[in-house]
């Protein structure tokens, strides 16, 4: 037998001879065997054991080998069953595949034939097995995105962001299957994202899946992306499914698109195109119903005109797009994008409600974020540690040095650094820390802290 591996077989048949002979082939190719006369304790014996396959004989008194199959589905669908008998004709075997056989047998069966079957049938058990996992972990890992995402509606107070609320509102009403989201790391293309996903009713019960472009490995993007059959490359053991037919009903969100190799974009151009997806080492396509949100922060005009992206995708892509502007440029989100990271931190650790004080506040409106709300977050999270309070004061704000070296926040000139500002103050100040506080306009608690932090003495 050309089979490796040993599997717990189910033989049920009500001639004795055909029985004892199989089940002595089976046991003497390294596999387990259990028998059933009839087709009711054959039922009795799978609802009860965990079997690999089950052989089971087309005519047999009382239950035959059809009925037997059908409730064999409903009791274990991932058993592999078998129908045997005597009486092949096409249709027979026609009618035992609908009913969920997973092969046929004509009696005398031929070992190389059984052999055939068995391995075939492990084959269809482990895929099927694996499918059934994957779906269990996207399903635990959807869980987990509803409960931090749902309720988690977008911050929207200033001109620009109630800009992209209509746009959202547009996209889902049009039914858009293509968008295209622009904008800065960090100013949450990800979260227009997923707000375009839950707003669609049709669409917000089924799975939303994100896909950092830049995180798949070269030799892998297209079987990441659109799967691959058993065989079609070193290493592929299984069919898999991929990303594309992961989020069929749903939404796929491809984060940072340029990253995508040639092949890939010009396989991805395809599926839009189509909307059918082949995987790697396949022939036939997969016909699916996804909705496809992209994402770039990089002006992907410049790259078309540098080769390094195509045009003809981009503008598949820019069917719809919607455009981030910085949290530099729209500071009336700054104050309630950060409350609402302090609101869900606390919440997450379990702490005791928090505000930020008025002049915490004041200096988060004075830096200009480079990441974006991804570093306001940050910065908000490390506020509340540092804090072990209900209240975040300045001296908990810890904000980092823009590219020049120097802070917004504070009155600070060209190239200065933050440590070099404080210490000038203090020369100015002849060493009077709260006169220098003054003059660096900050609260004199913040100076104590930052000549800690900086280990001025």
């Amino acid at each position: 037998m050309s089979g490796e591996k040993s599997l717990n077989i189910l033989l049920v048949d009500d001639d004795e001879i055909i029985q004892k002979s199989l089940s002595r082939y089976l046991i003497k190719s390294g596999h387990c065997v259990e028998k059933a006369s009839d087709g009711s304790k054959g039922l009795a014996m799978i609802e009860q054991n965990d079997y690999d396959l089950a052989l089971i004989d087309m005519q047999m008194p009382g239950m035959d080998g059809m009925s037997v199959v059908s409730k064999a589905r409903e009791i274990r669908p991932e058993l592999p069953a078998v129908i045997m008998t005597g009486h092949g004709s096409m249709d027979l075997a026609i009618q035992a595949l609908r009913k969920g056989a997973a092969d046929f047998l004509t009696k005398p069966i031929k070992l190389p034939e059984l052999d055939a079957v068995i391995e075939k049938a492990a084959r269809i058990r482990e895929l099927y097995l694996k499918e059934n996992r994957l779906r269990q972990n996207m399903a635990r890992i959807q869980i987990h995105d509803d409960e931090q995402e749902r309720g988690r509606r977008m911050i929207a107070r200033s001109p620009a962001m109630k800009q992209v609320e209509e746009k959202i509102q547009l996209a889902v009403s049009a039914n858009c299957e293509t968008i295209l989201i622009t904008g800065e790391t960090g100013t949450g293309k990800e979260v227009v994202a997923r707000e375009i996903h839950y707003l669609d009713q049709k669409n917000a019960q089924n799975p939303f899946i994100p896909v950092s472009c830049p995180a798949l490995p070269e030799t892998l993007i297209e079987s990441e992306l659109f799967g691959h059959t058993k065989g079609a490359f070193t290493g592929a053991s299984a069919d898999k499914a991929g990303f594309f037919e992961l989020a069929d009903g749903g939404t796929i969100f491809l984060d940072e698109i340029p990253d995508l190799t040639a092949a890939a974009q010009a396989k991805l151009l395809r599926v839009l195109e189509t909307r059918m997806v082949r995987r790697v080492g396949a022939t036939k396509e997969i016909p699916i119903k996804v909705k496809v949100i992209a994402a770039t922060n990089k002006p992907l005009p410049a790259l078309i005109e540098a080769g390094k992206f195509r045009e003809d995708l981009f503008y598949r892509l820019n069917v719809f797009a919607i455009a981030l502007k910085p949290l530099r440029e729209r500071q009336e989100d700054i104050l309630p994008l950060a409350e609402h990271f302090l609101n869900a931190f606390v919440a997450r650790r379990g702490l005791s409600p928090a505000k930020f004080s008025s002049e915490a506040g004041e200096l988060l409106l004075k830096y200009s974020y480079p990441g974006n709300a991804r570093e306001l977050r940050n910065i908000v999270e490390s506020a509340i540690i540092l804090s072990q309070s209900d209240l975040i004061k300045p001296e908990h704000v810890i904000l980092p040095t823009d590219a020049k070296g120097s802070k917004l926040n504070s009155a600070s000139g060209p190239g200065q650094s933050e440590k070099e500002l404080i210490l000038a103050a203090l020369e100015k100040a002849k060493w009077n820390r709260r006169l220098a506080a003054s003059e660096l306009k900050m609260p004199y608690s913040t100076l104590r802290f930052k000549l800690q932090k900086y280990e001025i003495k």
